[in-house]
């Protein structure tokens, strides 16, 4: 299932690293400690760590690229401090659905495993909805549901479709029995 050797993880943000499903300036981010120690733990096991999230609501005019970017450099500053390091951040601006970088569709993922240069079969996708589900079976990588943000919910409301995605409570708590698998 999962191929630890490439030492690569891609995580969703909203619900996932953060409460708020919507932030529109740094200050709302609400960062998740369980999420911060995870990658902190990849981190220093060596993996490399992307995120890939949509924000449509660039789109709507809720937000622009310019404090997108101030409220990432908060993320990755605070990931730093837990002693994490997030290689690279990609977004989706678009609100439309066929938008190929939008989840579900796989264009983030996809980006995300030419720039590491792995094929992204084994590694895992943390989200916390079924468009990420969906996005990391497009990619071919490995769907993992936590159950912060909308996870719980999901889980619960999909669960008859959700027999390939690993469930876990929490990005740390993944993160935990994957260090143990790769050990």
């Amino acid at each position: 299932m999962f191929d630890f050797s490439k030492k690569l993880v891609l995580f969703d943000r909203d619900g996932v690293l953060n409460e708020n499903a919507l932030v529109r300036r740094p200050e709302e981010l609400r960062l998740l400690s369980n999420a911060l120690r995870g990658i902190a733990r990849l981190t220093r096991a060596g993996f490399r760590v992307g995120v890939c999230t949509n924000q449509g609501a660039i789109a709507h005019g809720a937000l622009d690229e310019a404090m997108l970017a101030q409220v990432h450099a908060r993320l990755l500053l605070v990931a730093r401090e837990f002693g994490g390091n997030i290689a690279r951040i990609v977004f989706c601006a678009s609100a439309d659905a066929a938008h190929p970088w939008r989840k579900p569709n796989p264009g983030m993922l996809l980006d995300q495993a030419a720039h590491f240069g792995v094929a992204l079969t084994g590694v895992p996708f943390v989200g916390d909805s079924l468009a990420d589900v969906q996005a990391a079976r497009a990619a071919g990588a490995v769907p993992v549901l936590v159950k912060t943000g909308n996870g719980r919910a999901v889980a619960h409301k999909w669960r008859g479709k959700l027999d390939d995605v690993a469930v876990y409570a929490n990005v740390e708590s993944a993160v935990d029995c994957w260090l143990k698998e790769a050990a």
